[in-house]
Order: structure tokens, then sequence, then C-alpha cells
């Protein structure tokens, strides 16, 4: 354990056992702190004698200007006063570039605090004035107090200061026990540290709606008020509080662990679970207490297996699902608690089910119980799978794709009757097209001023969504242009990141088809990619800032809306396909995301990724979104 001298601050690691005060505080940034770092690379002034314990370092501007660098002088001197020689501050007495560091100290925190001589905790958001005013308010309003570190920094030691934002002292652990309870939810008797045992749901109650800066965090900073020590693996996310559960239970035959039951707004509320808790907030905030068991000798304790808790309780039948019966319930309750379980069929194991209900048993509920040994699944937060809906939604507004329609096609380049697409149908902001794998593809496709047409094949097989962008020539051919209208844009200064089409006349100007069965396309050279405008449009709605460009005036024609028209395999979709010889278990194969395609006046770039999941009891709605971009050649003059 690395110490630093109150009043040569230094770090050193002294020989035998010397009392050490320890802080508790809110962090800043890190940039803000006072880091080992810092200490590390300032000079050690030189000592008059072998035996000067007041040489005192002068620190760098750099490391005084620190937001946090008052704190850290602050209780420094406070040990120093009160006759310590040493503090630890986890700020600066850590390494944390050293992961085997960093772990063995989170693995040690807990008794470190335990083991001090006394905790100053430093309130950086109170001032004596407010705590004069109302000291409870005051306290309640603190950030101390809704951090997941702090709460075994107030339980740990025996002696706890509590000083203001001007290391004025204010209270200590005892005479503020009273509004800590009322604050934390913990009682008085362990505050001031009484004998009682509190169980597993007590204690995680207590950590309850704590935040840390990493999510792991939550489940690292509980361990050692269970004792636990176990390996610190950031970036494993919410699987450390399964870890922390699995690692109690195998020091632990308390029940009062499972009594936990999400609140209806929580995400999976209605959804079958795992028997472990997702988060230390399901925990209630009554203290729960161990009780007998309704059936006398029922075998005590269970066997952790794999993903699985072997365990023998008392149970029946509760229409579709099983009540089983736990060994523990509120002080002022009479009977113990419930939850409800769910056999997986053919599996023989059993799953939480209606986890929003922790029932509190009536003796009618403990008639026709019966030991059943049976095995529950620990950890069933994965998403459904069976019942899996894809739907791909389209971002963009340049008017390339101002007017655009689609066909869905539920087997792309293969044999089908023209009647199981979809037919015709508009394409709008709101549009989400739903594919799977039985159907399998839909054609999205515009038609430009000239009569050009754009096409987009998207597909999904086995939740593998591909993309794949035609600009033939011909692609006229296969756009029914008989009901094709045309809207003329009056153009002021244009913002082409929010396109605004204004008919001439209000009114839509019917074409002859004739006049785009052939469209004469531009003579020019093709335009390099490398001499387009670098200015690559993002075409979200919401778009602002550096990607809003003005052009000068001009007059065009917006797209216009098409239809696609089928050749003979009767499927418009297909007929593209076969036409163009297009590979398509390659594209799939090769899961295609990404799409270039240079056209004489215009650089298409269409690229697709995973947007919004839903979850539903039985359902895992999935969007895809596709953002199709639009960078135009600078114009010569």
């Amino acid at each position: 354990m690395r110490l630093l001298h109150t009043t040569k601050l230094t770090l050193e690691t002294p020989t035998g056992v010397r009392p050490y005060a320890i802080l508790s505080h809110r962090w800043l940034a890190d940039s803000e702190e006072v880091s080992f770092q810092d200490l590390q690379s300032m000079p050690v002034p030189p000592s008059e004698s072998s035996h000067d314990n007041h040489a005192e370092r002068t620190f760098p501007s750099n490391v005084q200007s620190k937001e946090g660098f008052t704190k850290f002088r602050g209780a420094c001197d406070q040990a120093s006063r009160a006759g310590l020689e040493y503090i630890w501050i986890d700020t600066c007495c850590i390494d944390k570039t050293s992961s085997a560091e960093l772990s063995e100290a989170i693995n040690s925190m807990y008794a470190w605090y335990q083991d001090s001589a006394v905790c100053y905790v430093y309130l950086h958001d109170v001032d004596d004035d407010a705590a004069t005013e109302n000291l409870q308010s005051a306290l309640e309003n603190s950030d101390w107090f809704q951090r997941g570190w702090t709460l075994q920094e107030l339980i740990a030691p025996d002696n706890v200061y509590f000083f203001d934002k001007d290391w004025i002292k204010i209270g200590s652990k005892a005479t503020f026990a009273p509004i800590l309870n009322t604050i934390t939810h913990i009682r008085q008797d362990i505050l001031l540290g009484n004998p009682c045992t509190p169980s597993i749901a007590e204690k995680m109650s207590w950590a309850a709606g704590r935040k840390t800066q990493k999510i792991e965090d939550r489940s690292y900073s509980l361990m050692g008020l269970f004792n636990i020590h176990m390996p610190i693996i950031y970036g494993e996310g919410e699987k450390a509080f399964r870890r922390l559960q699995l690692e109690i239970m195998k020091s632990l035959d308390d029940q009062t662990i499972f009594a936990w039951h999400d609140s209806l707004a929580h995400p999976n509320s209605v959804r079958d679970r795992g028997l472990l808790a997702s988060a230390p907030d399901v925990f209630s905030l009554l203290p729960i207490s161990w009780s007998r068991s309704p059936l006398r000798d029922l075998p005590r304790g269970y066997s952790i297996l794999n993903d699985g808790i072997n365990i023998t309780l008392p149970m029946k039948q509760h229409g579709d699902a099983w009540l089983a019966v736990l060994r523990c319930k509120r002080e002022d309750q009479e009977f113990p608690y419930g939850i409800y379980l769910k056999e997986i069929p053919g599996s023989g194991d059993y799953l939480r089910t209606s986890p929003t209900k922790l029932q509190t048993l009536e003796p009618a509920d403990l008639e026709g119980l019966a030991p059943r040994k049976i095995r529950i699944v620990v950890d069933h937060h994965i998403l459904p799978t069976s019942n899996r809906r894809q739907f791909f939604i389209f971002q963009f507004t340049d008017p390339l794709w101002d007017h655009c329609g689609y066909y869905v096609c539920p087997k792309p380049g293969g044999r089908h009757d023209v009647g199981q697409g979809s037919g015709y149908q508009i394409l709008d902001p709101n549009t989400r097209i739903e594919l799977s794998d039985n159907v399998q593809c839909a054609c999205v496709y515009s038609q430009g001023p000239r009569g050009e047409v754009t096409v987009l094949l998207v597909g999904i097989e086995h939740n593998r969504p591909w993309i794949h962008l035609l600009t033939y020539a011909d692609l006229h051919r296969y756009v029914d242009t008989s009901r094709v209208r045309r809207r003329i844009i009056h153009d002021d200064p244009l913002l082409i990141s929010s396109p605004t089409s204004i008919q001439s006349n209000n009114q839509a100007e019917p074409i002859s088809p004739l006049a785009l069965s052939s469209p004469t396309l531009p003579q020019s050279n093709p335009i390099s990619p490398l001499a387009l405008s670098s200015r690559s449009l993002s075409l979200s709605p919401t778009s602002t800032g550096p990607n809003n460009y003005r052009f000068q005036q001009r007059r065009s024609t917006a797209p216009y809306a098409v239809q696609l028209r089928g050749g003979v395999t009767g499927c418009p979709v297909c007929s593209i396909i076969q036409n163009y010889r297009i590979n398509i278990d390659d594209i799939k194969n090769r899961r295609v995301d990404f799409v270039t395609e240079t056209m004489p006046d215009k650089h298409i770039e269409v690229d697709i990724r995973k947007g919004q999941a839903r979850v539903s009891e039985v359902t895992l709605e999935v969007d895809y979104v596709i953002t199709a971009a639009v960078s135009v050649p600078e114009p010569e003059f």
C-alpha cells in the first residue's frame, strides 16, 4: 500500500503498521485531479537532516492550477494537524496505468478504508451557509451520496468525518446517523457499528440508484461489502454484476439474493429472465431478512453448474407457471416471498417469469406445496430470436431520391409468382420496408430529370443485410412512365442538404411516355471521383453545419415518381437481376454494405448500418438505416 506523507507530500511505502487517514470524495475530471504521475515527476526537496520531515515540495503551476489541488492540500493539512504522518488518496496513491496495481487496489479498497485511523469525506458542493441553514437538504443534494464507490467508503471506516468545501468539519457518521439513514436507507445500527448481519438483498438495496463512471464499477464497488474478491475486467459491462452474484452465492446460503423485482418501466420487465438480478436497482429498499422454509427437512444450499443453479424449492403449479417459495421475508411480513418460474419446453430447465412480481404470500399460497429439485437458468438476458422482424428505413434529402418508389421481391433472381411481390409502393420518410428470409429483397428506384433511372437493391438473408446500386443507361426500360408526373423547381439559392421543390404552376405537369422512352444522357467525359467536390453531403434529414452548401441559381427539374414494369419473368426486380446478370448470391455472401457509383454529373455513395432495436415479449424488431450521399462536381468557370 502506497501512502502520501502529509508534510513532505511524497509517496512512500512504510514498513510496519502505521496509522493513516484516508480521503473519500467525488472525483473531478481526471485532468483536474492531482495524479500519481504528477507526484512522480516532481523533484524531492533536499532535507537538512535525515530526521527532517518538514521540507515541503513546491508544486509547479500546472499542478497547482488543477481544480483538485485545493482538495489535495486540504486533506494533507487536515491529517497533519490531527497528528497523522500519512494519508491515502486514491487519485495519486495508485498508478492507474498499471492494470495489475489497479486490480489489486480495487480488491483491497474496502480493507484499506476499514483499517484507516479516520476517513475524511470532502463535500465539494456543500458550503457552511447551506449546512447551517438546512443540513439535511444540503447533504441530500450532494453528489457524494449518489456515487457508487462512496457507499463502501461510508460503511467500512469506524470514524468518518464530513467536511464542507472550505474544509470546515460539519459532523461525523455517528452524529449524522439519523440523517444518513434517511438519505441512504442504511440502518442506524449498521452506521454506528452495532452487531447486526444485513442480508444480501438489504446490502444490494443500498446501492440502488448510485452511479459510477464505468458500468463495471457498480459491481466492483460492492465486492468489499460482501467480502468478495474477483478479477477486474473492464469492458465486460453488465456481466460484472452477474459474476459478483455468482461469487456471493459460493460463500453465502442466502436466498434473499433471488428476492428482486423489476419495475414496470424496466425495458425487459415483461420477458422471461434468468434467476439473477440485472442490477442493484431491482432490490427493494425495505430490509429483507431470512425466514424458515414452510416445508420441514428441506435441503439447504444450491450448486452452480455452467449456466444454471441446482436448487430444491417448495413449489406448486400456478396456471402456466410455477410458484416457488423463498426462505426470506420482510420484517413486517408473516409469510415468506414467492417468485414465479416457467419451465423451458423440452429441456427441464426453468426461467424466472413475471419478473415484476415478488409475491407476498398468503396462507392459501402455502397449501399444496411440494419440494422440487430443479435447475434454474442463471443468465437469460439474450434478445429473443425466434420471432425476429427486420425493417429498412431510408435517410436522404438529395433530389435524386426525392420522389421514389419501391417493389418487394420475395425471391430475387428466382422463380416465383409475381403476385407474391408487394406491387408498386411510394417511398416516403416514414416508410419501413420489412424483409425476412422469406421475403428477401426490395428494389428502390428513382428517375432523374433526363429520364435516367437509379436503382438500389436491398436485401437480407440469415439476418445479414446487403445493398447493390445500379445506374445503367437503359434501366429506363424497366420503368413504367405512363403515370409519370413532373415538378419544376424554381431555384433560389438552394440549400442542398434541405432542398425545397416548388411547382411552377402548383400543378403536376404530365409528360409523354415517348419523351422518356429512350433518354439521351449528356455526352461528356466521365468524371473521376478525385475531380468531384470534396463536399460530400450528409443526407440525413437533420443535416446542419459544415455539410450545408449553397450553389448558384439554376433551373432544374426534380426527379419523377416512377413505376417498375416487369419483363418476361413478370417480376420487375427479377427482370433487372436477370437482364444484367447480377450475382445475388455473391452479393449476399460478401455482405455488401457500402457501394459507390460515379456518374457524369454526380457521385453517389450508399451505406447501411444497424439502427434501433425494439424488444417485446416474443419479438425482436431491428431497423437497418440506409443512407445515400451525393457529391457534385465543382463548377467550371
